[in-house]
């Protein structure tokens, strides 16, 4: 197959300039545009991204920078990312890494080779500093999730936590409770400091007293749910009367750490979880609706606008969740 390079061989031109007439620059003559073409028609050369990418012409591309694909979160997500690039005629290029060191690694590669015209990244776990010594403005950064300092720099699309946990415990609380179990994510996560700040915004609204309640830092993931319960359980203490954690992988966990030790949901245990991903609908649990797909959505055109308008102020989108009542809280 022949290559940019072989063009410029048969031809004697420079990169630069076959890069010029691939990308229909009029800064040549058409006495050479003649001559490239010719040798492009000769050699059966077909322009790739490469090519596309001497000579700064977009790529069509946007690039998503997911940390696992495992999750229902992330699939519904990437729909609203794929539906937005449709109807924009782009391209996505889609990575996933598993660790800091995979994330600075795939965040490099795609800004800095020219792979993407912009990038949208979900759960982000670098700095703002770091983000901008590795991207150094090469491509726009959407981000899905933030903290206050990642807002300032970069478009955001984030969801409204702090309502959506606030939602889920004033139920749980309605019901008479007064022993509830938080199981969160890690004491870092900022999805998981704002729904806790949910949390205590339910307890204070109720007149409840929020440091009885009986909290456990656990993974985000159903492994975890399932270790941490099952840990608490062994130890001795006694089940609470209700249990939210911070999405549903860790709930479902939890539920089946609970039935493990001859518990039942809802009998026992009254349970909610938040995202309403697919696996909640099929497993009765009530949980914090978030529209996952309208994130994604928002975020790619984030994307796409931002390609254009690279010096507007940083947008901050903030998509508002509400609470999906299912059997689990004897809903």
């Amino acid at each position: 197959m022949a290559t940019l390079y072989d063009v410029c061989k048969k031809t004697g031109l420079s990169t630069a300039t076959v890069s010029r007439v691939i990308n229909g620059s009029n800064a040549v003559t058409e006495k050479t545009r003649k001559i490239v073409q010719d040798a492009m028609k000769e050699l059966d050369y077909r322009p790739n991204q490469a090519a596309r990418m001497l000579a700064g012409k977009k790529t069509d591309t946007i690039g998503v920078i997911f940390p696992e694909i495992d999750n229902g979160f992330y699939v519904q997500v990437l729909r609203g990312i794929d539906n937005a690039a449709k109807e924009a005629g782009l391209h996505l290029l889609t990575a996933f890494y598993h660790d800091k060191t995979g994330l600075k690694h795939t965040l490099q590669s795609l800004a800095s080779r020219g792979r993407t015209d912009s990038i949208v990244m979900i759960n982000n776990d670098l700095s703002d500093r770091q983000l901008k010594n590795l991207v150094n403005d090469a491509v726009p950064i959407v981000m899905i999730g933030h903290s206050a300092e990642t807002s300032a720099s970069f478009d955001v699309v984030g969801i409204d936590n702090t309502n959506g946990a606030a939602a889920a415990v004033a139920h749980l609380l309605e019901k008479g409770i007064d022993d509830v179990m938080l199981l969160t994510g890690p004491a870092d996560n900022f999805d998981s400091m704002q729904r806790l700040n949910g949390v205590k915004m339910a307890f204070e609204d109720a007149g409840k007293d929020f440091s009885k309640a009986r909290i456990i830092e656990s993974f985000f993931t159903y492994d975890g749910g399932i270790q941490h319960m099952t840990e608490y359980l062994d130890a001795g203490n006694p089940a609470p009367e209700a249990l939210f954690a911070f999405n549903d992988r860790m709930a479902l966990g939890a539920v089946e750490a609970l039935k493990n030790k001859g518990l039942s949901v809802p009998e026992d245990v009254i349970v909610a979880g938040f995202d309403d991903t697919e696996i909640a609908l099929y497993a009765g649990l009530t949980s914090v609706h978030v529209p996952m797909m309208d994130i994604g959505y928002e975020a790619a055109n984030l994307a796409i606008r931002r390609v254009d308008q690279k010096k507007f102020n940083p947008s901050t989108i903030t998509v508002t969740t509400s609470l999906t009542v299912r059997k689990s809280s004897k809903g």
